[in-house]
């Protein structure tokens, strides 16, 4: 007897976080106000506060949400790929075409956000620190199987969710490349050779890709 209520309860949680990502992609955080959310979300400031202490509170389980979902859309992508490399290319392919279909997303992540206060910034930390360990593991992988050679791992983890933070933030505020996509493929390249490898060594998850795109 107690699913159901339980069950509305979490479509109201989504429905609040729906909406909170749709009123931030357009007004940004400060002029994001909770009682637009709760409108938007057809919902009351009672449900609000019962889910979320605060607005801040509402904006950590937006990007919890949000990262949670795409770092599960990219160890999809890499699944079933031949090598770390081709794991690697992969996981940038997917996360570059996934910000290019759900332009609130990237906006809400990586644009309305940032910038509002150490606070705020540091909810952040986590979801890079994700992304990174994730290309961490897989570099290793690639060094340990003689794909590249030795290097800092780590430190070019961070160096390519950086790289790749930059390219996603200028199409957000410029509009180009048009489409987003079109980065994809030189992005690759210019981060593989980073690390020592030959476009011959993960062209195939590039044509993979682009197949997985055009279906």
């Amino acid at each position: 007897m107690s699913k159901a209520p339980a069950n509305a309860a979490a479509a109201t949680y989504d429905r609040i976080l729906d909406a909170a990502t749709e009123v931030i992609a357009q007004r940004g955080y400060s002029g994001a106000g909770v009682q637009e959310i709760i409108e938007r979300a057809s919902s009351s400031k009672g449900s609000f506060y019962f889910h979320f202490p605060s607005k801040e509170k509402m904006v950590e389980a937006l990007v919890g949400r949000m990262s949670d979902k795409l770092v599960e859309t990219v160890q999809e992508a890499m699944e079933g790929q031949p090598t770390p490399l081709h794991r690697v290319a992969a996981s940038i392919d997917t996360l570059v075409s996934t910000f290019a279909r759900q332009r609130k997303v990237a906006q809400v992540l990586l644009l309305n956000i940032i910038g509002h206060g150490r606070e705020t910034d540091r909810r952040f930390l986590p979801m890079r620190e994700r992304f990174s360990q994730m290309i961490q593991e897989e570099l290793d992988a690639a060094v340990s199987a003689d794909q590249i050679p030795p290097q800092d791992t780590a430190l070019v983890s961070q160096m390519w969710v950086g790289a790749l933070h930059e390219v996603i933030l200028r199409w957000l505020l410029t509009g180009q490349p048009s489409p987003l996509t079109n980065a994809t493929p030189p992005l690759q390249g210019a981060l593989m050779r980073s690390i020592g490898a030959e476009p011959a060594s993960f062209t195939p998850a590039i044509a993979a890709s682009a197949r997985r795109r055009l279906s």
